[in-house]
């Protein structure tokens, strides 16, 4: 069997910290058997309903469930032609994000779209399995993702997108090189590590550099605009400081989606408004979130949230248990 994934791995060591057996299936799933209760592990999720899973998988479904549950999310909505993209652009009158319309890590995603050359790329990129795609006026702000368990908070990360620092004498591509060799150390970012490609060499030309530009010491450059974590983003917990009000929205977000009982919410903060109640903006759902970096944040304190996830799974699976064996009315 292949080595085992992080996620899965930190909680079944929580498990057997319980008393639990483990028995993997592969490499993301495993069968936790404690007091009798069998409990089956995907990745990070265990209790989720199929359809609650399957309406948080489609990101212009998602959108549908926010709106309606008053939570605010990115001006925008769906877009099943290029021509129809182009008219949502004017309105909007902005960089616009470009989404599949389903996806995970990012894939697909196009994000600072303005010019047509861009507008057109972007849509077929997104568009690779046809019936449209996810258009959103691109937010400012600095972006958290927020980990949801059994309806409370469990851990914070602050998120920054993929870039480096100059030191007045190193290329780009060496940069990246070093801090390829700093995230190759850390458990979550081992993973994801920075590739060269594409989507960083436009970013780049976008500020007239190239991988063999040399930056000026402390000048920092961003080669990504998306913040994703499998995209080279920076991990920093921010469990404590992140305010209660949008800890409570991102509750929220989360019990828009009836049977969800795990998610990241990735969620936008203005920054120009106030910290004690600042403007919030729901921008995705991830009903796979790597909890790794929780455990492992590139700063910060490390949050043991693979604990919050068994105890709860245990729980409610032991309680889903018990009422299946008890009496019933008939």
């Amino acid at each position: 069997m292949r080595t085992r994934a992080l996620g899965p791995l930190l909680i079944a060591r929580e498990a057997e910290r319980d008393g639990a057996s483990i028995e993997w299936l592969s490499r993301y799933m495993f069968v936790a058997r404690v007091e009798d209760v069998d409990i089956l592990f995907h990745d990070s999720r265990s209790l989720d309903t199929t359809v609650a899973a399957t309406f948080a998988g489609r990101k212009d479904l998602t959108r549908v469930l926010l709106q309606r549950s008053g939570i605010p999310v990115a001006p925008g909505g769906v877009a099943k032609s290029l021509a129809k993209v182009s008219a949502m652009q004017q309105r909007l009158n902005a960089p616009l994000v470009i989404k599949p319309k389903t996806g995970t890590k990012g894939y697909g995603i196009s994000v600072g779209v303005q010019t047509p050359t861009e507008l057109k790329r972007a849509f077929r990129r997104a568009n690779k399995a046809g019936g449209g795609v996810l258009v959103e006026r691109q937010m400012s702000g600095v972006e958290y993702r927020v980990l949801v368990v059994g309806g409370e908070v469990v851990g914070a990360l602050g998120k920054d997108a993929a870039h480096v620092v100059g030191d007045g004498h190193s290329t780009i591509a060496e940069l990246i090189e070093a801090k390829n060799a700093l995230r190759a150390r850390n458990p979550h970012l081992s993973t994801r590590l920075i590739k060269v490609r594409k989507h960083i060499r436009t970013n780049l030309e976008r500020q007239q550099l190239g991988v063999e530009s040399v930056l000026p010491e402390g000048r920092k450059v961003y080669l990504r605009q998306e913040a994703n974590f499998s995209a080279g983003g920076e991990t920093l917990d921010v469990t404590d400081a992140l305010p209660e009000s949008v800890k409570a929205l991102t509750v929220a977000a989360v019990a828009a989606i009836p049977g969800l009982e795990l998610a990241g919410v990735d969620i936008m903060l203005d920054s120009e408004v106030p910290d004690e109640r600042p403007a919030a903006c729901v921008l995705e759902i991830n009903t796979n979130p790597g909890i790794g970096g929780h455990h492992f944040p590139a700063v910060g304190q490390p949050r043991n949230v693979a604990r919050a996830i068994w105890r709860h799974t245990r729980a409610m699976m032991t309680a889903r248990q018990a009422w299946r064996e008890g009496p019933r009315l008939r």
